[in-house]
């Protein structure tokens, strides 16, 4: 197998050769030195259809780019263009792995570009090789590439259909963590609660919210310990495919103590919007501690939770 490395935006290609013909395109091109004795500066192929898409290549028999480089005038450029883009949708963009041949007659093989993944939109609608060879190699008749004044150059494109998964995700300013929403709730008759207390909903973060408390504790917690979630509602406005991260402190309040409040933070647990979501902590407080009375934490039969709110983040796909 011959092996050969060209220059091409400041980085080496490397080429293979093949016996095969490109699957998709083949240009003969006659009396090659015209094109330089007319003052050919680019030289446009007819349309080829790959993926659904249509192409075109694009040839530069003096080099093409941008820059400073004056030895690009050296090499002959050749890319690949994608075509008809304006009956695509005004996002569009298309992945496409590519090479391009050109053909040797002395040896009866293809020389070409191992197959390079691009992507293809509106901004950069043409990709290729500045320096895909140089004219001196070109038009040495001890190389092959021309015979009688003509060459034959060649392009192979297979489009990636696969639509990859896009998020977007939006981080919220520091401003909403400095300023995090903030709730208190009193709930009463507490030794009364059986299973579990739940909150009024929160709105906040474009998101609504609601805090579930189980006296008695739940899973791990169950009998030992005092359970507290937060729980994410729902909302018909909101995409499935949504996700958002608060960052929230839920605590207990000493009612005696104004600073020996017992409380948890979380930050690193995403919501899904598909679903009514919970998540905190199954032990949050022991029962033994939270029913002491020098504790402060329940005082005439009344417990104080409060919470503090921030989103985040919030992902979209």
């Amino acid at each position: 197998m011959y092996l050969a490395q060209l220059q091409a935006d400041e980085i080496e290609i490397e080429m293979e050769t093949r016996e095969a013909s490109p699957a998709h395109f083949l240009v003969k091109i006659d009396s090659f030195s015209l094109l330089q004795k007319h003052g050919i500066q680019k030289l446009e192929t007819m349309e080829f259809k790959s993926g659904e898409y249509k192409w075109r290549l694009v040839i530069y028999p003096n080099g093409h780019g941008t820059g400073n480089d004056h030895d690009k005038a050296d090499y002959v450029s050749v890319s690949l263009t994608i075509m008809n883009t304006t009956a695509l949708p005004s996002n569009w963009e298309v992945n496409a792995t590519y090479s391009i041949f050109l053909f040797n007659h002395v040896s009866d093989k293809y020389c070409y570009s191992l197959g390079r993944a691009r992507r293809f939109h509106a901004l950069n609608q043409e990709w290729g090789f500045e320096k895909f060879i140089s004219k001196k190699d070109l038009t040495d008749p001890l190389n092959g590439y021309i015979v009688d004044d003509m060459c034959v150059f060649g392009a192979e494109v297979f489009v990636n259909e696969n639509k990859a998964v896009t998020e977007c995700m939006f981080l919220k300013s520091i401003v909403d963590k400095d300023l995090p929403y903030k709730r208190e709730f009193k709930i009463s008759n507490f030794s009364t609660l059986k299973e579990e207390w739940s909150s009024e909903k929160l709105t906040f973060g474009g998101h609504e919210w609601m805090i579930y408390v189980y006296p008695n504790g739940n899973g791990e917690g169950a009998g030992q310990c005092l359970s507290i979630y937060l729980h994410h509602v729902v909302s018909n406005n909101c995409s499935s495919s949504e996700r958002v991260r608060p960052c929230y402190t839920i605590r207990i309040k000493d009612q005696s103590n104004d600073h020996k409040h017992h409380q948890w933070t979380i930050s690193d647990y995403w919501f899904s919007a598909s679903k009514h979501d919970g998540y905190g902590w199954a032990s949050f407080i022991k029962l033994s501690s939270l029913n002491d009375p020098k504790n402060g934490f329940i005082v005439k039969d009344c417990c104080i939770i409060e919470i503090e709110l921030a989103v985040q983040a919030i992902s979209s796909s």
